[in-house]
């Protein structure tokens, strides 16, 4: 979750998984900046890295 999902969430996300973590981007938690198609961009590139996209409904509380 967070700012710029385009941008920084994406990164991390990405910088995740090639860390070999499982990633997951809560799409309702974050807002893109969306320039020139960058957060389609972001979201391409983040399911290519396999960055998954859930909602705030997916997460259960234990």
């Amino acid at each position: 979750t967070g700012l710029a999902t385009d941008f920084c969430v994406a990164w991390t996300a990405m910088d995740a998984r090639k860390a070999g973590f499982e990633a997951y981007v809560i799409e309702d938690a974050t807002r893109g900046i969306d320039l020139n198609g960058s957060l389609a961009a972001a979201w391409k590139q983040m399911a290519a890295k396999g960055v998954k996209r859930i909602q705030s409904a997916d997460v259960q509380a234990t």
